[in-house]
């Protein structure tokens, strides 16, 4: 290969050399999708609205993807049912026109001003999103959290229950974390398949169906507090990243610190201490029995009626007893068990990392063979032929993954790489010990 010879990634999935000339490679419904993502979205929407806004008749269908349902005046309150599913739906289609438009438009176009080559600026946008998105959640939700009365205090959080009435902002903040869970599911299935795939797929799965179940049989304050438990985590690491492909080593290391502290004490310690409290604190403070969907009055001690048929009663209608028993206690805490048994696998992934740092001065990524990635860039000259120039991938080697909450993530938005895959190692100065831990993910790999 000549100095001459260059082919852009993106490229090699468009086209595909001939005598005469570059010939257009057919691209697959997934591509089509990853590539008109905010077109797709935006066309459902504005369908939508647009039967909102033409057919009055057609209201009553098309009110509950715009607005929150079931709100009740005299009280000033709301309520859960079916027509939320509606809502999801609607903010799952626009979170991803939003993800689209911030990745490919301004976070992108940002990088590259700011110095970064297509890898490193792609990878930086995606970071700057799960950051922005995070980071404004997390926001709502510790606000929610700080002016309740089970602030500091995770006893308290079951004394109203089965109460069903919930503020608009809280019922805002749980339907839009469920549409986030459903539009993440969507990216991981139609972007380009990662390592961790599956993990990540049963991570989304067990807690969109852990809120879910949760949002239906009213206990609103605990998921109010899982979630901003775990949303704290993955905003750092993302800002963490974006520190790293800036060039800020310094502050990338002092950021990745904080992260795996605050890893560490908000899913290991105040998480257990969470699910701890409902395996004491359920039987204190709530009265194993059924109770009226309605006025939320006990109407039976019998906590198992109709064997099996009494779980999926909320469910079927708002006005439909809801119970409490050893089951369903231990439904729910199986799910938060599960989810920390994630966590833990995560974790120690990192601390390996951290491990091989401090033993050997370098560290084996044990889930990423993102290394000694190179981007191909070109373009295809007029006589068929195609100029190649490869060069090294900003960034291709990276320590940490940001698959989990928290490991590198590759995507496919109609590009491609060509990389030379090594053993998963990237060396450090021998010399260097200092900010051992803060300086994972952060040290440029040599």
């Amino acid at each position: 290969m000549t100095k001459e010879m260059a082919i852009p990634q993106s490229e090699l999935n468009v086209y595909v050399s001939s005598r005469n000339g570059p010939r257009a490679k057919e691209t697959t419904f997934r591509e089509w999708v990853v590539n008109n993502q905010i077109g797709i979205s935006m066309t459902i929407l504005a369908m939508l609205l647009a039967l909102h806004n033409l057919y009055p008749s057609l209201r009553p269908y098309t009110q509950p993807f715009f607005q929150l349902s079931y709100y009740n005046q005299s009280g000033d309150y709301y309520v859960q049912g079916w027509d939320d599913v509606y809502f999801v739906i609607s903010a799952a289609l626009a979170l991803t026109a939003v993800r689209a438009f911030a990745i490919e438009w301004v976070l992108q176009p940002l990088a590259r001003r700011a110095g970064l080559k297509r890898k490193g600026s792609i990878r930086l946008a995606e970071q700057g999103w799960q950051a922005m998105y995070y980071g404004a959640i997390w926001a709502v939700g510790l606000y929610l959290w700080k002016n309740s009365y089970y602030w500091r205090d995770f006893g308290a959080i079951w004394t109203e229950w089965p109460a069903r009435p919930l503020s608009g902002l809280m019922k805002w903040y749980l339907l839009v974390e469920l549409a986030f869970l459903v539009q993440q599911i969507f990216v991981i299935h139609v972007e380009e398949r990662r390592k961790d795939h599956y993990q990540m797929l049963s991570h989304h799965i067990i807690t969109s169906t852990l809120l879910s179940s949760a949002y239906i049989y009213g206990f609103y304050n605990v998921s109010n507090v899982v979630l901003c438990l775990m949303d704290v985590v993955d905003f750092l690491l993302p800002s963490a990243k974006i520190l790293k492909y800036l060039k800020f080593e310094n502050a990338c290391n002092v950021a990745f610190g904080v992260f795996m502290s605050v890893w560490f004490v908000t899913r290991h310690v105040l998480y257990n201490m969470l699910w701890w409290s409902i395996y004491k604190n359920v039987p204190a403070q709530m009265s194993y029995g059924c109770y009226s969907g309605v006025n939320a009055e006990m109407i039976s001690e019998n906590g198992y009626p109709d064997a099996f048929a009494y779980l999926f009663a909320p469910f079927r209608g708002l006005e439909n007893p809801i119970c409490m028993n050893r089951t369903i206690k231990w439904i729910f805490l199986s799910f938060l068990l599960s989810l920390q048994g994630l966590s833990i696998v995560w974790f120690t992934m990192i601390v390996r990392v951290a491990y091989g740092v401090v033993v050997t001065g370098n560290a084996e990524d044990t889930r990423s063979d993102e290394e000694d990635e190179v981007e191909i860039e070109g373009r295809a000259l007029p006589n068929g032929s195609v100029r190649l120039a490869a060069q090294d991938g900003a960034n291709a080697a990276s320590v940490v993954n940001d698959g989990a909450p928290g490991l590198d993530r590759r995507r496919s938005n109609g590009t491609a790489s060509l990389r030379a895959r090594g053993r998963g190692r990237v060396p450090f100065d021998q010399s260097d010990r200092k900010a051992l831990l803060g300086r994972i993910g952060c040290e440029k790999p040599t």
